[in-house]
């Protein structure tokens, strides 16, 4: 399936919020809107998630593949539910909170951030409010907190387009395959110490088994160097040396599934118990496989969760016009 994936540097209204202003004057770059004809009009503006005619449409059609407006919808509506559902501030953030990834931050990670630039590392590190060793934290708060365990949970879209070189990738709207990276991070420091704990781990769910490895690998590798940049030997941990899991995944039996598959799995993950510190492999497959057996077999899942996903949608247009008519 080619996935459009929408990615450009002419000007838009709808950069998404976790690339800073500051590298979007350095790079020019913002995500692009292919749909701003008349006739394909804006639906909804779903916390910056934008949703056109013909992105509804995609989920109205069991043969049509997702595009990445799609994807970042669901995504950010999967965040506003946890977050509703822990009964959290929807207005908040805390340093602990999952953060699920915009394709086309992934995008701008992947092809058009310079890992050798440290401000850019710098600018992703502090906007997704990644764990820091507690070296270079206030000396204060350490003696404070002298066995605070700092966790993060990142919800990575994988597109293989992300396995090409920066050079490679000067067509944007390409790709084949959608896939899901599930990163797992924790930092802690035992008391009297002064050498950090660190775990890094990165679980991959491939519905078409193994395509997407080697774009899964270079996208861990990349994230990682987003979380050691700067901080030298102070985590103990390298770019390099990435800790990644191929993990069982429901396989898709057509070609245009892959999206929903990806997203199946991030729902499953989301709404985990997070009770465990270290989650490993055979844990996250059994939620995952058990997500989808609520939802489907496998040759049913992605027609179930279209319909899901297209009367969220709907229900959502229909709350913001009752809204908007109330006032």
């Amino acid at each position: 399936c080619t996935i459009p994936i929408i990615w450009t540097s002419k000007f838009s209204s709808s950069i998404p919020q976790t690339i800073t202003n500051d590298q979007r004057t350095r790079h020019n770059i913002v995500a692009m809107d292919n749909y701003t004809k008349p006739s394909n009009p804006l639906l909804i503006n779903y916390h910056d998630a934008l949703i056109y005619e013909s992105d509804l449409s995609l989920l109205d059609n069991p043969s049509a593949w997702l595009n990445s407006d799609c994807i970042h919808f669901r995504l950010t509506r999967l965040s506003v539910m946890q977050k509703l559902l822990k009964n959290r501030d929807a207005g908040r953030e805390d340093s602990n909170s999952d953060l699920f990834l915009d394709p086309s931050v992934v995008s701008f990670l992947m092809h058009q951030c310079d890992e050798e630039d440290e401000d850019d590392m710098s600018d992703l590190r502090r906007a997704w409010e990644l764990p820091q060793p507690t070296d270079v934290k206030n000396e204060s708060a350490i003696q404070s907190k002298p066995n605070e365990i700092q966790k993060k949970r990142l919800f990575v879209p994988i597109n293989d387009q992300y396995a090409s070189s920066r050079k490679s990738f000067v067509n944007p709207g390409g790709g084949s395959h959608w896939s899901f990276l599930f990163w797992d991070i924790s930092i802690c420091q035992s008391s009297g110490t002064e050498s950090n704990m660190v775990t890094s781990k990165f679980f991959h769910f491939d519905s078409s088994n193994g395509y997407n490895s080697r774009a899964a690998k270079t996208t861990s590798k990349k994230l990682q160097k987003v979380l050691v940049s700067s901080w030298g030997n102070a985590i103990g941990i390298s770019s390099d040396d990435i800790n990644l899991v191929e993990c069982k995944t429901p396989q898709q039996t057509n070609g245009c599934d892959c999206g929903l598959f990806a997203l199946g799995v991030a729902e499953a993950l989301a709404f985990a118990d997070k009770s465990s510190e270290t989650p490993d492999a055979s844990e996250l497959e059994f939620i995952v496989h058990y997500y989808f057996d609520k939802i489907g077999d496998v040759k049913s899942f992605g027609t179930n969760l279209r319909k899901i996903i297209g009367d969220d949608i709907r229900s959502l247009i229909i709350s913001e016009c009752e809204r908007t008519c109330n006032y």
